[in-house]
C-alpha cells in the first residue's frame, strides 16, 4: 500500500492542499497544478556537500519505471557544471563510477551523468544530476588579524597617594 503524505504550497495568496504518494527508492516526482497550469518534475536529484579538502566516489544507478534495476546502452559520461569548483574524473573499468575531486574554491556545481537509455538503435539521453556545495575544510591553521581602524586611547592620568 502507497502511503501518501500531505503537503501544502502557498501560490501567491492562494493556499493548495495535496497529498503525495512516496514512489520507489531512488525516484522522486512532484506535480503542481494551479489553475490551467500544471508542472510535473520528476527524476532522482541529489544534494551533497564535501569538504574542499576530500574528493568522494560518486555512482549512478538506473531504475526503470516500476522501480527495478535497469541497464543502458553503452557508456555513462560525466561532467561538472563548473570544473573550477569540482573536477569529475570517470572510473577507467566502470563509467558509473566516478570520483568528485575539489579544485579549491568552495561553491556550488553540478555534476551530471549522461547515457543513452533506448536499448535499440535509437538515442534518448536520460541525465541524473547531483548538486555539489563544496565547503570549507578541516582547519589546519589560524590567523589573526585587526578588526576595523586603530582607536586612540583615552588619555591615562595617574595619581599618586602622597604620605605627609
Amino acid at each position: 500500500m502507497v502511503e501518501l503524505q500531505r503537503v501544502e504550497i502557498v501560490f501567491g495568496n492562494t493556499l493548495k492542499i495535496m497529498e503525495v504518494a512516496e514512489l520507489p527508492l531512488g525516484r522522486q516526482q512532484i506535480t503542481l497544478a494551479f489553475g490551467p497550469f500544471v508542472i510535473t518534475a520528476e527524476g532522482n536529484h541529489v544534494m551533497y556537500t564535501l569538504p574542499a579538502d576530500h574528493s568522494v566516489l560518486m555512482q549512478v544507478a538506473y531504475l526503470d519505471a516500476k522501480g527495478n534495476p535497469a541497464t543502458v546502452d553503452g557508456e555513462v559520461s560525466w561532467s561538472s557544471s563548473d570544473p573550477s569548483i569540482v573536477a569529475v574524473t570517470v572510473d577507467t573499468e566502470d563509467s558509473t563510477i566516478c570520483r568528485a575531486t575539489p579544485v579549491g574554491s568552495i561553491g556550488q556545481a553540478q555534476i551530471t551523468a549522461s547515457c543513452d537509455a533506448d536499448l535499440g538503435d535509437g538515442v534518448r539521453e536520460l541525465l541524473t544530476l547531483c548538486d555539489i556545495e563544496v565547503v570549507g575544510g578541516e582547519a589546519v591553521t589560524g590567523t589573526i588579524q585587526p578588526v576595523g581602524e586603530p582607536i586612540p586611547q583615552a588619555d591615562h592620568v595617574e595619581h599618586h597617594d602622597k604620605q605627609t
